[in-house]
């Protein structure tokens, strides 16, 4: 069955517009507010209308033959590949770039009546290569993010579609359309009519196979993370120790746990309200990222207790770096939001070099020198060698401060 250039056209756009309406949808469904993976669906789905309506002004303008309208149409499917180079953008979680977006469709007219290029040949060639450039852009973006299987599809297609233009330049070089009559009249032009529209539904559905993905993995960030202090929960904290513990690797080398404690914490709750332990909870996450350093995966177990992995620490490391963070929490918790607070902190911390290491058997060694230290007085580290005797030498290690005497709470003054 031969299909002439314009019928071919007309299921093109035909086409497109449905995909384009699709994505949109999908899109509504989840929320047009909603950023992540469905507002890059949006977001391509508006990129392809664009492209509908500017083709649909192109196809018009050749059949009245009115080339400044040919400009128009031609400029509106450029805004549209710079809208997907934008999607692209903004899925790789990059500011977005008004700028560049407009640049091309802005420069395409400019350059049209600026009387270098005139002749249609010299439009169709600078219209390429203002396509190509775009989705070689988009694939830029794509590539950059590297570690999701998907995006490599959708670079290869927007690549190979980037080049498809630029292979235009040397045919309109050699065979020159004087017309827009004589473009309608190319045997071949049917057959790259179907191939694009074949590759742009591709990298539609491969747009939702990567919004899809980029959900879940958001999903499963969520359901692994505390939203309070945004540090990872007690489920993804013990997913590492297990990961940690089955590495044969280690070879010897120590793996240490440390276990915190804000002292009288539900005090602070019962004096000055629950949204400002929650402060203090946020001050205290701050700190241990900050001064847990070495490769530290941190993580709050629950309430007002929190733990660290420290691979590769032995234990005179990983007393000193607990000691950090005591002192530099009993510093900032002193006075929280212009209160007298006094927040201090409890650490217990267990160490092993052995290649077999049960995390899980470090955690409750790291608990129990927790305990060690509450029972010592508070605002201080302990760590124990064994589940039986205490580590020499450092079996407390206290305050190197005089203790001080712990602030009386007041609630603060509430007006009615």
């Amino acid at each position: 069955m031969h299909l002439d250039t314009m019928t071919m056209s007309v299921v093109n756009l035909s086409v497109t517009a449905i995909v384009a309406a699709m994505l949109l949808l999908t899109w509504g469904r989840a929320g047009w507010e909603q950023a992540g993976g469905p507002r890059f669906v949006g977001a391509w789905g508006l990129a392809m209308l664009t492209h509908v309506a500017g083709a649909a002004i192109v196809l018009g303008a050749a059949l009245a033959n009115e080339v400044n309208l040919v400009t128009i149409g031609a400029s509106i499917a450029i805004l549209a590949v710079a809208l997907k180079w934008d999607a692209a953008r903004e899925y790789a979680e990059h500011e977005r770039a008004p700028f560049w977006i407009m640049f091309g469709p802005v420069g395409f007219i400019v350059l049209s009546h600026s009387g270098f290029v005139e002749s249609l040949d010299a439009r169709l060639i600078v219209g390429c290569i203002f396509f190509a450039a775009y989705n070689f852009a988009a694939a830029l973006e794509l590539r950059r993010i590297g570690d999701r299987q998907l995006c490599w599809p959708a670079v290869s297609l927007l690549v190979l579609v980037g080049l498809s233009y630029l292979s235009w330049i040397p045919f309109i070089l050699v065979v020159p359309i004087q017309t827009l009559g004589e473009a309608f009249t190319i045997a071949w032009l049917p057959a790259v009519a179907l191939v694009t529209m074949l590759m742009r539904v591709a990298l539609a559905f491969i747009v939702l196979s990567m919004a899809k993905e980029r959900e879940e993995q958001e999903q499963r960030r969520d359901a692994l993370t505390d939203s309070l202090t945004g540090l990872p929960n007690r489920r993804a904290l013990f997913e590492v120790a297990d990961a940690v513990g089955e590495r044969r690797v280690l070879g010897g080398t120590p793996v240490s746990v440390l276990i915190f404690d804000l002292d009288h914490f539900k005090d602070t709750n019962d004096s000055y309200g629950h949204n400002f332990g929650d402060e203090v909870l946020k001050i205290f996450a701050m700190i241990a990222e900050r001064d847990l350093k070495e490769n530290a995966i941190i993580g709050r177990l629950g309430g007002e207790e929190f733990a660290a992995i420290l691979p590769g620490i032995d234990a005179k490391r990983a007393v000193a770096a607990a000691e950090r963070v005591r002192r530099a929490f009993s510093n900032a918790g002193a006075f929280v939001n212009g209160l007298a607070v006094g927040a201090t902190v409890s650490v217990g911390v267990a160490s092993d070099t052995d290649v077999d290491a049960d995390l899980s058997g470090l955690f409750r060694r790291a608990d129990a020198a927790l305990y060690v230290a509450k029972r010592a007085g508070r605002d201080r580290v302990a760590i124990l060698e064994s589940d039986e005797n205490v580590f020499p030498g450092t079996t407390v290690r206290s305050s190197p401060t005089r203790a001080r005497k712990r602030p009386v709470p007041r609630r603060p003054l509430q007006t009615v």
